[in-house]
């Protein structure tokens, strides 16, 4: 095995007197001695750190040569622990567990600034061997040697084993190994809970933020951690702090290049694990056909959001991550009352995702089962989906699946259309249980869309026609034993008539539910017009 490249950090002998910033070795004080095998619950501070490709390398290496490799690489994950005063826990070839706490005669807790200060040592002792591989010929189409670290304070159950090595398990071991598989989904290279950024007292440079989702299901606040800050006196030349904020950079894209959407097998995918910058994921609340919905609180601060999220390993057909992607492109330049606000579009290792306004009011359709609407209320709702419609149709966007589910209220009685149809596929598969039950029954469905034909803005305008009618009567136009007879209803029969209190509404029902697209008011604002010249 070559030697490192780049020569490592001498954690003494500064070139000037004075306040230096790297430690000699010593043993970790944490009350715990020989005798304490049954163990305590102290307060520590936990780093768990994990190489990633380390078995790609070894398997390329020859015999002798692996085993320099994994012994170079114990001495990485070692030394940085040890010169910070930490102490190995558990060690694995591939990974490390170590423990810091404060000997008897600190003043003040500074275990998070060391276990911080270490994690960062350790990720450039790793940038400089995985330098030192991708500089030989052979060995550079391998995938980069990179570590990603998890950085916890908290309480932990310690104990002393015989060999006299320590033992940390607990709350505070597990959050540590879970901050490491969230930096790996992120990106980042090391990743700190915030509580542990405020103990360390501004020792490391803080980068990006977000949140987690714990077992309990409360959330815990993560800090990427960018670089390692001077302290008050240091004589530590300034390029040794550039070089750690570059090593940090380096190891992040190093993972960026080699991790493949669909190979991310620790990132979580669902309930609140799901990973998210900048968002604490509260609940997942729907299901689509490529997408999950979650209820998210922006870390920022302000309302709660509802986040729809596509994973990117999926099988997805064709163009669809293209019309997630497009779609809401277009919308989210529509600022219109009654369509749903659009508030970020990104992207995550393995997700795309649309942050979108939330209605803690839930939809139409959860009010339509509260009892009979009010006339007036129900053509209020009718005019503001309608408006809702032509916002989006004026950009070329047919909605798809216009039904109550799909138009949500706010506080203050508003509707806005929501649920674009885009994490749903194109066309609608209409199923039959052996029973006769009906899976997807297509009560909104309009003619065209019955036999398979193209469908344009009309088509949502028919839906809008079935919704108002089940506003205005309390109950749908059409119903059938089975999908295939009400499929024939839509393409054949007439429009049903309206009671008698609703007579003078049902012009306006046979333009908007007409069988043949052409007899349909050819847009939202049509309608919108006519019940204006109508005096509604």
């Amino acid at each position: 095995m070559p030697p490192v490249l780049a020569a490592r950090l001498a954690p003494d002998a500064p070139d000037a007197p004075g306040r230096v910033d790297f430690a000699g070795t010593s043993q970790l004080a944490s009350g715990l001695d020989g005798s304490a095998a049954d163990g305590v619950s102290a307060v520590a501070t936990i780093v768990y750190a994990r190489l990633h490709h380390f078995s790609a390398i070894c398997n390329a290496l020859g015999p002798d040569e692996a085993a320099a490799f994994v012994t170079e690489v114990r001495r990485i994950l070692t030394d940085p622990i040890v010169k910070l005063h930490g102490e190995v826990g558990t060690r694995r070839p591939d990974s490390i567990l170590a423990v810091f706490g404060n000997k008897p005669e600190d003043r003040k807790p500074n275990h998070a600034q060391r276990g911080l200060h270490a994690a960062i040592l350790l990720v450039h002792e790793v940038v400089q061997l995985a330098q030192a591989i991708a500089a030989r010929t052979e060995l550079a189409h391998l995938p980069s040697l990179t570590l990603g670290a998890g950085v916890h304070l908290g309480v932990a159950d310690l104990s002393r084993r015989t060999n006299g090595k320590v033992h940390a398990a607990g709350e505070a071991v597990e959050v540590a190994r879970l901050l490491e598989v969230t930096a790996m989904d992120l990106n980042w290279s090391i990743a700190t809970s915030a509580g542990t950024s405020v103990a360390a007292q501004g020792r490391a440079e803080n980068g990006r933020i977000g949140s987690v989702g714990l077992p309990d299901n409360s959330f815990l606040d993560i800090v990427e951690v960018a670089g390692l800050v001077p302290r008050r006196g240091s004589h530590t030349p300034p390029e040794v702090f550039h070089k750690l904020r570059d090593s940090l950079q380096v190891n992040q894209h190093a993972r960026r290049r080699t991790a493949a959407p669909a190979a991310v097998p620790n990132a979580p995918v669902s309930g609140t694990h799901l990973l998210i910058e900048g968002y604490h994921v509260l609940r997942k609340i729907g299901e689509g056909g490529m997408a999950s919905i979650y209820l998210a609180q922006p870390a920022e601060g302000g309302p709660p959001q509802v986040l729809k999220v596509m994973r990117l390993d999926q099988g997805l057909e064709g163009d669809a991550l293209q019309r997630f992607i497009q779609e809401y492109a277009l919308l989210a330049q529509i600022h219109h009352p009654n369509v749903a606000r659009i508030h970020r579009q990104d992207f995550s290792v393995a997700h795309a995702y649309i942050a979108m306004e939330y209605f803690p009011r839930g939809d139409l359709r959860s009010r339509m089962r509260q009892g009979p609407i009010a006339p007036s209320t129900a053509l209020s709702y009718l005019k503001q989906a309608a408006a809702g419609l032509g916002a989006i149709h004026q950009v070329g966007i047919v909605h798809r699946d216009m039904k109550p589910d799909n138009l949500m209220l706010r506080q203050d009685g508003s509707l806005a259309l929501a649920d674009f149809g885009v994490a749903k596929q194109v066309s609608m598969k209409i199923t039959e249980t052996g029973d006769g039950d009906i899976v997807g029954t297509p009560y909104y469905l309009s003619p065209e869309q019955a036999l398979g034909h193209p469908v344009d803005a009309r088509s949502d305008i028919y839906s809008l026609g079935v919704m108002a009618h089940e506003l205005l009567t309390g109950r749908k136009p059409y119903h059938a034993s089975s999908a295939q007879e009400l499929l024939r209803m839509h393409v054949q029969e007439p429009v049903p008539l309206l009671p008698p209190d609703h007579a003078h509404l049902q012009a306006v029902m046979e333009g908007l539910m007409a069988k043949d697209h052409e007899l349909r008011y050819p847009s939202a604002q049509a309608l919108l017009d006519d019940l204006a010249r109508m005096g509604l």
